[in-house]
């Protein structure tokens, strides 16, 4: 339950080291897990910021002693929970897939994000940039009779997941090509998966080539969000802005019902000159 929410983030820099919980944690205080996915979009991605670089996990061979003692040192400046960890380059048109319970520092590339719609979390690195963190943000959902039980802290890491030699194996996401895809470019367009390998939601990147048309079916409905140039949808304009004003309405963004979705919409791309990409996002299963 708990449906889909796909969100944008835009950071300079790196966020803290945290953890998402896992249901049964989440559970206690009222709340649902969180796995979440994403996409570097190239389109927004020309500049990298300041750290294109996202912690995950652990090192192997790291201890649960050693998570708790970074816990026990949260007031005395950085508690040093990354030294435990391993970055990975952040690739543009690629992504990763974080299902819950599994330490992550997003770093500063434009990010789609498919997630379960909850926002539980907790913060497990004391410092970030040189700002000091709330400890209130590593137990903000945390049954209160627990915010010193290290054991319990640390039980809401997936143990295994976050030490697994093969992480970056198991979670990154190159783009995948759907169905036939030389019959695609031949039909005026390009299909890729590039959310996929959960039972939570799945995104793919559609690509229509200048001044053609082609119709797409699916199984379910979905929402979409247009990273490049503008046409039509079953007739309905759409385009990519590139300046949006507060409170100004956009032509970005739109939702295929399911009946739409199995007969079939038409996306015409209306430039003789710009690729007409879009993102689809798709909910659990």
């Amino acid at each position: 339950g708990w449906g889909l929410l796909c969100k944008f983030f835009d950071n300079l820099g790196p966020i803290p080291h945290h953890v998402h919980q896992m249901d049964q944690h989440a559970a206690l205080v009222g709340r649902k897990g969180k796995p979440e996915a994403y996409y570097f979009p190239p389109q927004i991605n020309v500049i990298e910021n300041l750290f294109p670089h996202t912690y995950f996990g652990l090192e192997p061979g790291t201890t649960k002693d050693q998570v708790v003692d970074c816990l026990k040192r949260w007031d005395e400046g950085d508690n040093h929970i990354l030294d435990h960890s391993k970055a990975y380059r952040l690739e543009p048109g690629t992504g990763w897939d974080v299902p819950p319970g599994i330490l992550h520092a997003p770093g500063s590339l434009v990010t789609y994000e498919p997630q379960r719609a909850s926002d539980v979390f907790g913060m497990f690195q004391s410092m970030v940039d040189g700002r000091p963190v709330g400890r209130e943000l590593l137990v903000k959902d945390v049954p209160e009779d627990k915010w010193f039980d290290f054991d319990y802290l640390v039980s809401m890491l997936d143990w295994e997941s976050n030490v697994d030699p093969e992480f970056g194996r198991n979670h990154f996401r190159a783009p995948r090509p759907v169905g036939d895809a030389a019959a695609a470019v031949a039909d005026g367009y390009q299909l890729l998966d590039v959310v996929y390998g959960s039972p939570w939601y799945s995104a793919q990147e559609l690509t229509v080539a200048p001044g053609r048309s082609v119709r797409i079916r699916d199984e379910a409905a979905y929402g979409f969000i247009l990273m490049q140039g503008h046409g039509r949808i079953n007739g309905v304009k759409i385009d990519t802005p590139a300046m949006i004003r507060y409170g100004q309405m956009t032509s970005d963004e739109c939702f295929v019902a399911v009946g739409a979705a199995r007969e079939g919409v038409l996306i015409e791309n209306e430039s003789e000159t710009d690729a007409l990409v879009m993102l689809k996002h798709f909910g659990p299963e």
